[in-house]
């Protein structure tokens, strides 16, 4: 029996395993080992026979604007169908290029805002986690 006692994982717990297709049948996801994290791998091994797994809630880009992105992908081509150089067709291309230019900026300010500790350190710059030394 190996255990690793620093880390408070036991090795020789009994890992229940199911094939896929029953695991299927009872309306569960199979999770295979190679797709988890080294802490969820951790918890699996710990015996409790439960993985967390947390999922982030936002996407890149906000979905009305990738609505109107692709929307207004399907209207510029329309609208180049009978003639590609007419300057409704180019009008069509340039909106296309703003809301993609705006799908791109809100991305940016999704990736700006997803740090927790960027977050936290605004809130409270005193604290351990969020002071500077300079050398």
């Amino acid at each position: 029996m190996a255990t690793a006692a620093a880390v408070g994982v036991s090795l020789s717990a009994p890992i229940r395993t199911v094939p896929v297709a029953k695991a299927e049948l009872l309306g569960r996801k199979p999770v295979r080992i190679g797709q988890m994290l080294p802490l969820q791998r951790m918890a699996a091994a710990a015996g409790r026979g439960r993985v967390v797994v947390v999922k982030g809630t936002q996407s890149s880009t906000p979905p009305d604007i990738s609505e109107k992105v692709e929307e207004s992908i399907k209207k510029a081509e329309e609208a180049c169908a009978g003639d590609a150089v007419s300057g409704e067709c180019a009008a069509a291309w340039d909106e296309v290029e703003e809301l993609s230019a705006a799908a791109s900026h809100a991305r940016e300010a999704l990736k700006a805002n997803s740090d927790p500790l960027e977050n936290y350190c605004k809130d409270n710059p005193e604290a351990d986690e969020c002071r500077t030394y300079d050398n």
